[in-house]
């Protein structure tokens, strides 16, 4: 195995971990210039120290020692690249899509080196036969897979300590294997069988992986579709109230006109104007907008307003939104009504004085929402979300992944039998999934 051949493979390898890199963050931390900057960066930077190690395993270690090294050195830079980095997920979450990609990797190398019977890293077979893997494999994932994986990723908001805890695992046992294999410089069929066991092992994981997204995927859907079905019902129910009203507006107006033709025969003139005033301020007051300009944000706050009615809530708002808000309305009714059907629900759980106060207005490039309500003391906190132990929660998720469009951040907490809802939108139209 010449020096020639392995800083072949060197550079082959960076060019396919910097293309696959720069697919793969679903959430990045920055744009999409330095992102790509900074992959480069970490490839030039690992270039330079496999060649360095390279040069000492010839001179002064063993090769598969060098080799290890060198391995060692590309799974820590390039972790630490993308965990910390170019990924704005949580570490752990951050580091099962990169475990996952490097089990791919070493299952792409294992299978080429079977086929092509050789381990030989400067190869051209080799390294062909490894493009035409990644290339196809890349044009797979960009066609049909990244914007369902995506999707899915973004919802994981619990639970990736253990899908990581797995891929790990799964990448150790594949990397065993392989370096067990090259180190015996010879084909054995034992361990040929082995490293393909290994490779469908890590698949099937994967795919258990997978479905379990897919299924939370499809159920954290389902329970949206729920709350916005509430929220439709509700719109529903303020169009019935403001055709009741002009119903009854239009049944009583014959009334309202005998009386000022009373008052005009007598030719009382300030009891009509009295009168008319008097009528003007409680017709305005059947169809004024009771919270904002907005008509989505206010119908959504209007319904809510009229349950805590029923249910002796007192509510009380302070809303600045306008009808043309960069947050578009859907967005925002999803975040709105899931943050008001929590709230109602919290309060609901409560004994005594029940209140809840909604703050909305801009500051300066964002869209603050603030909600209080009362609550029960002893709410449940998991990673900084609120646990419910009798139902499973439909809202916070919605909530989290609507905010994410719009590179917002969302905080609750509870203090003194208040539970505090907020989130911040950063004031754009929102991006595209």
């Amino acid at each position: 195995m010449s020096t020639l051949g392995i800083l072949t493979g060197i550079l082959a390898n960076n060019i396919f971990h910097t293309i696959w890199f720069c697919c793969i963050v679903p959430e990045p931390k920055y744009n999409r210039k330095r992102t790509v900057l900074t992959v480069i960066a970490t490839s030039i930077i690992y270039t330079c120290v496999a060649t360095f190690l390279c040069t000492v395993s010839f001179q002064n270690l063993s090769v598969p020692l060098g080799l290890f090294l060198g391995y060692a050195a590309e799974l820590l830079l390039y972790g630490v690249m993308y965990c910390f980095l170019i990924s704005a997920s949580h570490p752990f979450k951050s580091l099962f899509l990169f475990t996952e990609y490097s089990s791919m990797h070493t299952m792409i190398i294992i299978i080429v080196s079977l086929i092509a019977d050789a381990y030989t890293l400067g190869s051209p077979l080799i390294w062909t036969m490894r493009a035409v893997f990644n290339l196809a494999l890349l044009i797979l994932y960009l066609l049909f897979f990244k914007e369902k994986l995506f999707r899915m990723y973004k919802q994981i908001r619990s639970g990736y300590r253990m899908i990581s805890a797995i891929s790990i695992m799964c990448y150790f046992i594949q990397s065993l294997f392989w370096f067990y294999n090259m180190k015996l410089n010879r084909r054995e069929l034992f361990f040929d069988v082995l490293l393909l066991a290994s490779c469908g092992f890590t698949v099937a994981v994967y795919v258990m992986i997978f479905l379990y997204m897919a299924q939370s995927d499809h159920t954290n859907r389902m329970k949206q579709l729920q709350a916005n079905e509430k929220f439709l019902q509700a719109q529903i129910d303020s169009y019935k109230k403001i055709g009741e009203n002009a119903r009854q507006t239009r049944h009583d107006f014959r009334h309202h006109s005998m009386v000022v033709s009373e008052y005009a025969k007598n030719k009382d003139y300030q009891a009509i104007l009295s009168y008319l005033s008097e009528y003007d301020e409680k017709e305005h007051k059947k169809y004024q907008e009771a919270f904002c300009n907005n008509h989505a944000a206010d119908t959504v706050l209007s319904a809510y307003a009229s349950r805590c009615e029923n249910n002796d809530i007192e509510i009380s708002a302070d809303v600045w939104l306008e009808e043309n808000e960069r947050v578009s309305d859907y967005d925002l009714v999803t975040i709105l009504a899931n943050i008001l059907e929590n709230a109602v629900n919290g309060c609901m759980e409560t004994e005594g004085k029940r209140r809840m106060e909604i703050s909305i207005g801009a500051k300066g490039s964002k869209l603050v929402m603030v909600c209080k309500n009362t609550c029960v003391p002893d709410i449940m906190f998991e990673n900084g979300l609120p646990k419910n132990r009798e139902r499973e929660g439909i809202g916070v998720e919605s909530i989290l992944s609507t905010a994410a469009k719009y590179g917002g951040v969302v905080d609750f907490s509870a203090s003194n039998g208040v539970f505090v809802c907020q989130v911040i939108l950063s004031n754009r139209k929102s991006r595209k999934k």
